[in-house]
């Protein structure tokens, strides 16, 4: 068992390909194929299934692949230190985000990284929080942002800011006249409502929000169930319905005059946002370099979040 068999099935399981892993290795395919096959000789063990295009990890390849991913990242590690690069870090980094996250906190904090390492490129995977969850799991990514807290033990989160979940209206309509910035729960909870996708950190901590009232939700009229808040945002322009988003998401359709929000009266909807990592990871240079950033950066984003409202 070498570096390369290893590099081989790690780029295998990132793209799902035998072709992409071989473009991304600059092999061709057949000695890929033959990297691995040689791997699976070595152990004595199917680590692929091979159905069609689609490749995947038996268990005894996922047991493996958490080793390589590991062992690879020490092997980086190792030629950091002899090499003692002097904070010249090049590298890719993957990142999962959930959607707030990903518009209104990773622009800025990439951006300022880069500044610091423009050798670092960034791989940028959009998922909700329990996707989220679910790449960092299984490797697929170095770090993950989510809305939402987590319930895994293997995971360690930093609290990077807060922020309130507002019900968000049409600008015209019922609600034209009302100039509070707050809303009582009578006065909307016979409207259609738009929700957010489950695995949401906002749909999460809205239903809980309504649970911890003793109402269920599923007495909401819910009209729609959609995955990208731009869209929810247009029917709710449209007059399909009302809904419930991270402040965040509204800010500048509010100063526009394009939509309302309030913040509902009696209801804790504060929504804490993370950095997750994986707590017995082996991390390369790159990733030790930006987990040490993004904590460090951590500390003035609580500002930058109270300068967004």
């Amino acid at each position: 068992m070498d570096f390369r068999q290893l590099e081989s099935l790690v780029a295998i399981v990132k793209h799902g390909s035998f072709t992409k892993a071989a473009e991304e290795l600059f092999l061709t395919q057949p000695t890929l194929t033959g990297h691995i096959r040689s791997l699976e000789n070595k152990l004595g063990t199917v680590l692929l299934n091979r159905c069609g295009k689609e490749v995947t990890l038996t268990e005894a390849g996922q047991i493996l692949y958490k080793y390589a991913v590991d062992m690879l990242n020490t092997r980086e590690l190792a030629l950091y230190s002899l090499a003692q690069y002097e904070g010249k870090l090049e590298g890719e980094l993957a990142i999962a985000a959930s959607t707030v996250p990903q518009r209104h906190i990773l622009p800025r904090l990439l951006t300022a990284f880069s500044q610091h390492y423009p050798g670092v490129t960034f791989q940028l995977n959009q998922h909700d929080s329990q996707g989220v969850v679910q790449a960092i799991t299984s490797s697929a990514v170095d770090f993950g942002f989510v809305g939402t807290s987590l319930a895994c033990s293997d995971l360690e989160t930093v609290e990077l800011c807060r922020g309130r979940l507002v019900v968000v209206v049409p600008p015209e309509g019922k609600f034209a006249e009302v100039s509070r910035d707050s809303i009582r729960w009578d006065e909307v909870r016979g409207e259609r409502f738009i929700l957010r996708e489950e695995g949401s950190g906002s749909r999460t901590i809205f239903l809980r929000g309504l649970q911890e009232k003793g109402l269920d939700w599923k007495d909401l009229n819910v009209v729609a169930t959609m995955e990208n808040p731009d869209t929810i945002k247009q029917c709710v322009m449209a007059g399909l319905g009302i809904t419930v988003l991270s402040e965040f998401c509204v800010q500048q359709e509010v100063r526009l005059g394009l939509l309302k929000a309030f913040y509902l009266e009696g209801f804790e909807l504060t929504q804490r946002f993370y950095f997750v990592v994986h707590k017995s990871r082996v991390l390369c240079p790159v990733a030790r370099a930006f987990q040490a950033f993004t904590v460090d950066y951590a500390k003035n984003l609580p500002e930058f979040c109270a300068r967004q409202q």
